[in-house]
């Protein structure tokens, strides 16, 4: 049956040279009419009932963008070609979200590219009938058909295909799983698209998400006749078949990665990454392949996105990811927040992005750091500020922000914002509540709480007197100097006794005590309980927790 064919376009000589340029009958086609303006062909819409539609864009009276919008009402089942110039992207854009099948640049168009795309578009339609035809039940939707195939792809992703034949359940989704319509022929590789976020605070609606699978469905097309998969809210699965003894088929991937990418963003506008798996054979290895393009795709973190990566050209990831944010570099941060060291804070976390750049871990690893590094920065300069700032609407909370980071890069620069806005901060606190010359005393005695402190000594470095700076003091802080220097280096007491074995003795030595038993009567005073007993209480916490966690272990068991 031949496939009818209207053509719109305001311009007389491309509706002549269309109409001509073609042997329409000869290659399954028939000619119905044309329009020079979307009134007029809606007119014709509602008399020929045209399979395909090919409109222009940019037409008086009524523009391409209306007609579609119309014509779709009245034939839902229509397909659309768009012919566009060069400088109509953002229309083409705006048709591309409409649902229109495909487009062509008119001032590049060649005879055999548009009977080429006519052809495609006219096996769509018969293939989409077939199916509708061999399968009653189905509902008459290309929406419908690709729910189903995206329900068994996510089947046999998760690996349900090799299940116990004899339980019920599998043998159910097995056999919608037989019956999506899919075959497997020859080898394919699977190409994982990872969709960027516009922003930290917004994600991609459902709209614009059948808009870009079905322009990416497009685009892989004019390269190899593969399949695009829904997969979930940030990513599509696309299988490519691969020709056999075909040379080059590696570069050919790469292009029409590249193509898509491209696609995307200029119709779209909308940044998209793809990893591409190895060379798979079959159902069998379709996870597998899954994981190699997932792994590829994540060196966007680390590296660019808007890029094809390939698994086969990767040097391989490590087995498991090696610490990066470590107990050393742990202290080094807590060190650097007690003596508001800004620099040295920046460069450490610097040191941290360049290690992770060395050692490449997947980005899930990458966001968990950047989480914990938050909480130190965070928790640790709260104590000097702890008023917290007044949230605004359009700004996610911070640890949202952390987990949209799009890459090292990324997350490197905002991590300096945050730290210069949080010193900042807290720098305009303290000029609430020290005197400079206390406030740098304090600095001093955190940086060195294990020296013999004396007032006489705090006193030459500040210039004042002792009388005064003890009245100074404690008129600045609401404490005496001595109890001052007390809460430091017990403080510093408890975090070893928390997190070392050490003895006692050679903890209040480390700490600046001399005396043992000084430094446990100080430390009671200040905590309520010994040194001993604080360690004690710490170790029954952790014993009862791990009795209850082996009880929940227990009961899940049973």
């Amino acid at each position: 049956m031949l496939s009818k064919v209207m053509l719109v376009d305001d311009e007389i000589l491309v509706r002549l040279g269309i109409r001509s340029v073609i042997d329409w009958e000869k290659h399954g086609f028939v000619y119905v009419g044309d329009a020079s303006d979307g009134i007029e062909a809606l007119e014709g819409i509602e008399r020929y009932r045209p399979d395909i539609l090919l409109t222009d864009i940019v037409m008086p009276n009524m523009n391409g963008l209306e007609l579609i919008e119309k014509a779709k009402r009245i034939a839902p089942d229509m397909r659309i070609i768009v012919l566009s110039s060069h400088n109509e992207y953002e229309f083409l854009r705006q048709a591309m979200k409409m649902g229109v099948d495909d487009y062509l640049l008119k001032a590049s168009m060649k005879p055999e590219e548009l009977l080429e795309l006519l052809q495609e578009t006219a096996g769509k339609i018969a293939a989409g009938k077939e199916l509708r035809k061999e399968d009653a039940s189905l509902p008459p939707t290309e929406a419908d058909a690709r729910h189903k195939l995206e329900k068994t792809f996510r089947y046999w992703l998760e690996g349900a295909a090799s299940a116990d034949p004899s339980e019920s359940s599998a043998n159910g989704k097995r056999e919608e799983a037989d019956h999506c319509g899919w075959i497997w022929h020859g080898e394919h590789v699977l190409m994982l698209l990872h969709i960027h976020p516009p922003s930290l605070s917004s994600s991609i609606d459902a709209e614009v998400y059948q808009t870009l699978t079905n322009l990416t469905e497009l685009e892989l097309n004019k390269w190899k006749k593969g399949s695009v998969i829904p997969y979930n809210d940030h990513s599509l699965i696309l299988l490519v078949p691969l020709s056999a003894g075909e040379s080059g088929e590696a570069e050919i991937v790469d292009s029409m990665g590249k193509d898509i990418i491209s696609a995307l963003k200029r119709f779209l506008g909308i940044s998209v990454t793809i990893g591409v798996s190895g060379i798979f054979a079959g159902q069998a290895e379709l996870k597998q392949a899954y994981i190699q393009a997932y792994q590829a795709v994540q060196q966007y973190f680390l590296d660019h996105k808007e890029t094809v990566y390939n698994y086969s050209a990767m040097k391989g990831l490590p087995a498991e990811a090696e610490p990066l944010l470590t107990k050393e570099i742990g202290d080094e941060l807590r060190r650097q927040i007690e003596l508001l060291d800004e620099e040295g804070l920046k460069r450490t976390v610097a040191n941290l992005f360049r290690r992770m750049r060395e050692i490449r871990p997947p980005v899930d690893y990458n966001i968990q750091v950047c989480l914990e590094l938050l909480h130190h920065i965070h928790s640790g300069l709260k104590k000097y500020d702890p008023e917290e700032p007044e949230e605004h609407d359009a700004e996610p909370p911070l640890y949202k922000q952390v987990i949209g980071l799009q890459s090292v890069h990324e997350a490197e620069e905002w991590f300096g914002r945050f730290i210069g806005l949080q010193f900042g901060r807290v720098r305009e606190a303290l000029g609430r509540t020290y005197r400079e010359e206390i406030r740098h005393l304090i600095l001093k005695m955190k940086e060195s709480y294990a020296d013999n402190w004396s007032l006489s000594q705090a006193a030459r470095m500040t210039n004042m007197s002792e009388s005064y700076l003890s009245y100074l003091f404690k008129k600045e802080t609401q404490i005496g100097f001595t109890a001052y220097l007390n809460q430091i280096r017990v403080e510093q007491a408890a975090e070893y006794l928390r997190e070392t074995q050490w003895p006692g003795y050679l903890i209040a030595e480390k700490v600046g005590y001399d005396n043992i038993n000084y430094f446990g009567r100080v430390f009671k005073k200040m905590m309520g309980v010994s040194p001993q007993q604080y360690r004690n209480q710490l170790q029954n916490k952790s014993n009862e927790g791990s009795s209850l966690a082996r009880h929940e272990a227990i009961n899940r068991d049973i």
